[in-house]
């Protein structure tokens, strides 16, 4: 029987992307897996391709031995909840893919980075997302009225239609509820003025984060 005088050591660093559900699994469990997907035709199968092309130059493989190591790598990211707060009217996949990608130039200062987040979540999504609202307020005439109008999650501006061209508001009245079509949700406008288009009408993108959740349900469902 031959005597071994050469031990051939081959390595490959394969990076894989896998499910969440293989990327939250132990060490152990994960070699476990690993190792069963790549079974036989890995596993065993190199040494026989190996063995088969040294024997080309009169050589065998007497013995093999395999070790299989796998780690979790986990890729630096913004907490999701940052951008949400930064950017309400993106979705969660949406919010995702900014997570991954701002990070890499994420400055250092707090205000800094909320207004970076900002800029590049609307980088990625600028688009008009619109629920439909109702504003209360009083006409200039010291009459009440209710105007609808669509609530851009975008941005928190109110766009009303062109039926409200000659709509003028009282001045000074304070802050004017909104109440968004089809749900429980209650905001405040600012009128900062009036254009050809009517009122100029504003909600502040912090209210809209804390409902977020439902706001996106509205808009999504059209």
């Amino acid at each position: 029987m031959s005597v071994a005088n050469v031990r051939l050591q081959l390595q490959f660093d394969l990076e894989l992307a896998v499910p969440d559900s293989l990327a939250t699994l132990d060490h152990a469990q994960l070699c476990k897996t690993l190792a069963g997907l790549l079974g036989p035709t890995v596993i065993q199968g190199l040494p026989v391709i190996a063995g088969k092309q040294l024997a080309k130059a009169e050589m065998r493989v007497l013995k093999h031995h395999h070790r299989l190591e796998a780690e979790v790598k986990t890729a630096a990211r913004v907490e999701p909840s940052r951008i949400m707060d930064a950017a309400p009217h993106q979705t969660d996949a949406e919010v995702a893919t900014l997570a991954m990608r701002a990070v890499a130039r994420l400055p250092k200062g707090e205000a800094e980075q909320a207004s970076y987040l900002r800029s590049q979540a609307l980088a990625l999504v600028n688009e008009y997302r619109l629920v439909s609202c109702l504003v209360d307020a009083l006409l200039s005439n010291g009459k009440p009225s209710q105007i609808e109008g669509k609530l851009n999650l975008t941005n928190g501006h109110i766009f009303l239609d062109a039926s409200h061209r000659q709509t003028r508001l009282q001045n000074a009245q304070g802050p004017l509820r909104v109440a968004v079509a089809g749900t429980d949700v209650v905001l405040t406008a600012e009128c900062s003025g009036h254009t050809l288009t009517g009122p100029v009408l504003d909600v502040t993108v912090k209210q809209l984060v804390p409902h977020r959740g439902v706001l996106l349900a509205r808009w999504q469902a059209g």
